[in-house]
């Protein structure tokens, strides 16, 4: 099947049941990775309720595109000009534009008009200063030659339609493909997009995710990004737009996973992690398998009801126990709007502590960095742009640091040397429980879905740049057998570059997208992964071919080994003939059984709910920042009921000898003041600063001068669950509160009397 907007041969993509009955095949160029259907034969069925059911947000919808529309028209277009709003349903965008002073026309062959009439398009009308058609190009059956109709209209198209993302999704996979209502049968890339444009003799501008303009007019790219932005509307009641959207899909259950409010100060409950799911807007590659791993062990510890995601555009993976917020995609060319827009919505939701899982901040709400990778500081890339200084920007933000990799950990700290190393924590990365041997029968099932007949090498991932696959194929043209193999490509790229094409010939290459299945049955039938990168953070494909039985060979560079162990074998990234050794060795039963034997081993060293069981206490850990820890952590219960004489007798006794102590810039006095209301009577700041005062007033006792005091609030038994191991003792006062704190048992720590101290000394452990 040729693609409908470049022409190329496209390949056969997914296949999906569409309005229940119909089992329709998918085909996606490798060109411009444009999705089209078989041709559609269930339209007429499919347009017999035009406006879809799921469509729950078309009022929101409409406001929000009128409010772009109004920003487009006064900066672009002649505001006194003739619009057009095709496809125009019942007609609400049309009554609204005119309500704000356009003059806007109505026109749609399928749907009622409903709130435009008296303002259809008129027979003799055929040009208009601006044609708008949102959320029509999904629906086109042949798109160039339709969108050329358009232009009979207005050289000037501005339309909605969502990109499709980075990650390749299939129909089961993201659900604008809309599969129980049948209509959207055209899904378009940035790069399809921008052909049709060049066809059409016209420039091609997008906000990068759901609004685009084709248009006679050029403009700078980021004034229309900053044009198609709208601010979301401040709610103060729950909006139940997703909720009747996944209803309507048919998923009543997932109301509870959804949240979109305003929360009152009273209504939280423990610690509030904030986490941005910004990256699942932006790209689906292996980071994206991170973080909905980590969602999913921790919707099955409890450690759920702590964290609220932020929804960018409706793209984070929805995981059963998580709660989201929906929010604007996020831009580039509006970063502080963003940093805005985040701390706005950490104040709201009573947020602790926010985490980004691509480099996005807030403004002040403590943060916490995720480094993935430092090859743009590593291979001296471009740190100007926009992605790497926001990530700059959120490293410098940040309080404490999470890396995937021993390695990744080394070079954070290598470049940015104010940082301690005791402020990264290492979290490696685990392997889907899907990534497994394969049998023999999925094996052959895989090779003949895809019509493999010879051995083949598997590559994963981008083969330019750093990836350096083409130390592979210089090797892999030497071989004297090379014809007696083919090769496994498989990723986001589906275009076999030419660059390589002359170390292939007699063989073929197969340029796949896989889901975890299909990647199983690949990585088990295959001679070898071959992944000579010159620099990783990780190294995800390494670790999920050695899950499935599949020998490896790399390079030993920065974080692979850390994840292969002695499960691989290791060629230099510019060792050519060591690669072409590695290719003939790996074939060798010996060698393999080795290898294979080694990785079963190796693999089983890493493990999704190991990261998260350690990403936790470090968010955790973050939470606590403000007690300013020490090596040594000494805590009171302090009775704030007692007479306040009495208190004040207690607390100089403990602070005389602490703050006297020749130990006292290690030692950290944690008082707890949990128990104290907003109501009380004693102010806790003021008491604790006149104590001092007298203290050095009357007995020349600087408390100051070494000794760290922290008083310690309200905290959840997640929190004093992290803090209990770092408390060194419990020094015993007269008048305890020991009632104060149900999440833990105050008699658990260990107690230490107040003479003794003085005696003692608190050497840091070496």
């Amino acid at each position: 099947m040729k693609c409908k907007i470049c022409q190329s041969e496209s390949v056969f993509f997914a296949n999906a049941k569409l309005l229940n009955k119909y089992d329709v095949d998918y085909w996606q160029c490798p060109n411009c990775r444009f999705v089209q259907t078989e041709e559609p034969y269930w339209l007429s069925e499919a347009y017999s309720n035009p406006i879809a059911k799921s469509d729950v947000g078309l009022v929101s919808r409409n406001i929000m595109l009128s409010n772009i529309s109004t920003n487009i028209i006064n900066t672009m277009f002649n505001q006194e000009g003739k619009f057009l709003d095709y496809g125009g349903g019942y007609g609400l965008f049309v009554r609204l534009m005119r309500d704000l002073g356009f003059d806007f026309y109505w026109e749609d062959k399928f749907c009622q008009n409903i709130f435009a009439q008296g303002f259809e398009i008129k027979k003799n009308d055929t040009f208009y200063e601006l044609l708008t058609a949102f959320e029509l190009f999904e629906h086109l059956v042949n798109p160039v030659e339709e969108i050329e109709q358009l232009l009979k209209y207005s050289t000037n198209i501005l339309f909605s339609t969502e990109l499709l993302p980075a990650n390749n999704p299939k129909p089961q996979e993201w659900l604008y493909y809309s599969l129980l209502e049948g209509q959207h049968i055209s899904i378009y890339t940035d790069r399809a997009l921008s052909i049709v444009a060049e066809k059409l003799g016209l420039q091609f501008y997008s906000n990068g995710a759901s609004i685009h303009l084709l248009t006679n007019k050029k403009i700078p790219s980021i004034l229309f990004e900053n044009l198609a932005f709208c601010e979301p509307p401040q709610l103060t009641r729950k909006s139940l737009t997703q909720k009747d959207y996944f209803q309507a899909l048919g998923y009543e259950n997932d109301e509870n996973n959804i949240i979109n409010i305003k929360p009152s100060k009273q209504d939280k409950i423990g610690v509030k992690i904030i986490i941005d799911g910004v990256f699942f807007q932006i790209y689906k590659t292996g980071i994206g398998r991170v973080w909905q791993s980590l969602l999913e062990e921790w919707s099955k510890d409890g450690f759920a009801e702590h964290i609220l995601v932020l929804d960018r555009g409706g793209t984070a993976p929805k995981v059963t126990g998580i709660k989201y917020r929906l929010i604007q995609p996020y831009s580039y060319s509006r970063t502080s709007l963003d940093r805005e827009l985040l701390q706005q919505i950490c104040d709201e939701e009573n947020g602790d502590l926010f985490i980004s899982t691509y480099y996005t901040t807030p403004i002040s709400t403590p943060s916490v960095f995720m480094g993935y990778d430092m090859i743009p500081e590593v291979l001296q890339g471009n740190l100007n742009e926009p992605m790497w200084r926001e990530k700059h920007f959120a490293i410098r933000h940040a309080s404490t640091y999470i890396t995937i990799s021993e390695n990744t950990a080394r070079d954070l700290v290598k470049f940015f040397p104010d940082l301690s190393p005791d402020r990264v924590t290492v979290a490696h990365c685990g392997v889907s429980s899907i990534l497994s041997p394969a049998t023999q029968a999925e094996i052959d099932n895989f090779k003949k879905k895809y019509g493999i007949a010879k051995p083949y090498f598997i590559l994963v991932g981008s083969r330019s740049g750093y990836k350096n696959g083409t130390l592979f194929f210089q090797a892999f043209g030497k071989l004297h057998s090379k014809q007696a193999f083919d090769i496994v490509c498989t990723g986001f790229d589906l275009e076999f570059e030419d660059e390589f094409r002359a170390y292939t010939s007699g063989s073929t290459v197969y340029m796949l997208t896989l889901n975890d299945e299909e990647l199983k049955a690949a990585y088990s039938g295959a001679i070898a992964l071959v992944f000579p990168s010159v620099y990783e953070g990780f190294g995800l494909p390494v670790l999920e071919a050695l899950a499935c039985g599949c020998p490896v060979i790399t390079s030993p560079n920065a974080s692979l080994p850390e994840v292969a162990g002695e499960a691989a074998i290791y060629v230099e990234y510019t060792d050519v003939d060591g690669m072409v050794n590695a290719l003939c060795d790996v074939q060798k039963p010996a060698i393999r059984n080795i290898l294979i034997t080694a990785g079963f081993a190796q693999a089983k060293k890493f493990s999704w709910t190991n990261m998260a069981s350690k990403v936790r206490p470090a968010l955790i850990q973050a939470t606590l920042l403000p007690l300013k820890l020490r090596v040594f952590n000494l805590i009171i219960f302090p009775d704030w009921l007692q007479p306040e004489e009495s208190l004040y007798s207690e607390m100089a006794a403990v602070m005389r000898i602490l703050g006297t102590h020749p130990d006292r810039d290690r030692i950290n006095l944690l008082i707890d003041i949990s128990s104290i209301s907003e109501n009380s009577e004693i102010d806790v700041n003021l008491f604790l600063s006149s104590l001092v005062m007298n203290l050095l007033m009357e007995e020349d006792v600087d408390v100051t001068d070494g000794l760290e005091i922290s008083p310690v609030g309200k905290l959840d038994s997640l929190q004093w669950e992290v803090l209990l191991p770092q408390i060194h003792s419990r020094i015993r006062f007269e008048n305890e509160n020991k009632k104060q704190t149900p999440q833990i048992k105050i008699e658990s720590i260990q107690v230490i009397d107040l003479d003794k101290i003085a005696n003692m000394r608190f050497f840091s452990e070496t």
